[in-house]
């Protein structure tokens, strides 16, 4: 069944994405990499690609990844946002920018070096 591009357009602002943090940890000296997306599939799908052909803007995680390979980092959802239709982006912006100050925060507690 085809769909118009109309159609396409309200069936994909209908569509529900997974908000919220990921991390990729080196499990060699247990660095981690955190991210929010208000796309988590997406942006996990993403950083996992640039890793593997070698283009992530974050020289150092890359520069790890080329060196100890992908099996010794481990890709993880850290937290999700629960939202609703009232929640708008600006909301989430603020939400997702929160919570990973929250985890970085976390992290330099417990003595965890970020990339």
């Amino acid at each position: 069944m085809s769909h118009s591009n109309k159609e396409n357009k309200g069936i994909y602002k209908q569509m529900v994405f997974r908000k919220g943090l990921f991390q990729i940890k080196n499990l060699k000296d247990n660095k981690v990499f955190l991210k929010t997306s208000s796309d988590l599939d997406r942006a996990f799908n993403s950083d996992s690609f640039q890793l593997r052909l070698g283009s992530h803007r974050n020289t150092a995680l890359q520069q790890d990844w080329n060196s100890l390979g992908q099996d010794n980092f481990e890709f993880s959802i850290l937290d999700e946002l629960n939202t609703d239709e009232n929640h708008t982006d600006k909301d989430i912006k603020k939400e997702l920018k929160q919570l990973h100050e929250l985890y970085i925060a976390e992290c330099n507690k417990e003595g965890i070096v970020l990339y």
